[in-house]
């Protein structure tokens, strides 16, 4: 299964690349496992992730979604401004 991910602001510095595709065993695996499967290979993203929003298209998505090959998922740090 293949996916493309896109790292936004400082999350692209913890996995050193803006997009990545990846090729993952299986022909899905939910948000949460794609999640697991960062933090085991990317430690400071890791500690990161229960703050980061993860978009699908133009959704963000619970935990629970399942991505399928294919999808196009986004990590977004969270943002603040005034």
């Amino acid at each position: 299964m293949k996916l493309h991910v896109t790292f936004y602001g400082g999350l692209k510095q913890d996995v050193g690349a803006k997009t990545q595709t990846l090729d993952l065993d299986g022909d899905s695996l939910t948000v949460q496992e794609l999640g697991d499967w960062l933090a085991a290979r990317y430690p400071a993203l890791g500690e990161r992730l229960p703050t980061v929003a993860f978009v699908v298209g133009d959704e963000i998505v619970d935990p629970g979604y399942r991505l399928r090959d294919g999808d196009r998922a986004a990590l977004l740090p969270p943002v603040s401004g005034g």
